[in-house]
């Protein structure tokens, strides 16, 4: 008897399920070994059920991308939605960014550690280019989300928010990669308070304590 069609919550669960297979052999043999082949034989199907949602690897990993930054700019409006102060909201925002990286350590790994991955322009004039620009779109939100809001806030012209931004990214990126590499907690024993800490010293940098700015 024929196996009864996917429902579209069904397809849409599968189809994580399968970026997550992925996700899981990229971080631990590389982009260059990923294989349907691979993911298949993790979620107990056959090659041909990958291809019939993704045509190869590099699609596939594209939608990876996707989905990574998608939940990013989600935690970003919730957090940036949850408080009433610019210090509070810049504060949520930078949590949220740490909170993303310690539960979505593989994906984390994959959107911004990785170098064996393509990227956008990597693809260009290729038959990838339409997807690779939608993911680019996609990743660059939580930061143009930063941006607006401390544009807003602090009432600063775009390039200076920018800057500022890139900042902040530059030093959370470096802070997480050493959380979820384990490495941070081989030279403290109070992990936690020191992302606090952190976390309070780069709003204090970049926040005035004025009740005004809110």
């Amino acid at each position: 008897m024929p196996r009864t069609a996917r429902n579209t919550e069904e397809v849409d669960i599968f189809k994580q399920s399968i970026l997550d297979a992925a996700v899981a052999v990229i971080i631990k043999e590389g982009f260059s070994k990923l294989s349907m082949r691979k993911i298949a034989a993790k979620l107990g199907v056959t090659a041909t059920t990958i291809y019939n949602y993704y045509q190869n690897k590099d699609e596939l990993y594209f939608y990876i991308r996707i989905r990574g930054f998608e939940l990013l700019y989600q935690l970003f409006e919730q957090a940036y939605g949850q408080h009433d102060t610019m210090r509070k909201k810049i504060s949520a925002i930078i949590k949220s960014y740490i909170e993303f990286g310690l539960k979505y350590p593989d994906y984390y790994e994959v959107m911004f550690l990785n170098r064996t991955v393509p990227k956008f322009l990597d693809c260009v004039g290729t038959h990838l280019e339409e997807v690779a620009a939608t993911e680019k779109a996609v990743a660059l939100k939580p930061f143009l989300f930063v941006i607006e809001k401390l544009q807003k806030h602090l009432g600063i012209q775009e390039d200076e928010a920018c800057t500022i931004a890139m900042q902040m990214w530059v030093e959370l990126n470096g802070l997480v990669s050493l959380v979820i590499s384990r490495l941070l907690k081989e030279v403290t024993d109070r992990q936690d308070e020191f992302i606090n800490e952190y976390i309070g010293a780069i709003v204090t940098r970049y926040v005035p304590l004025d009740d005004e700015w809110n």
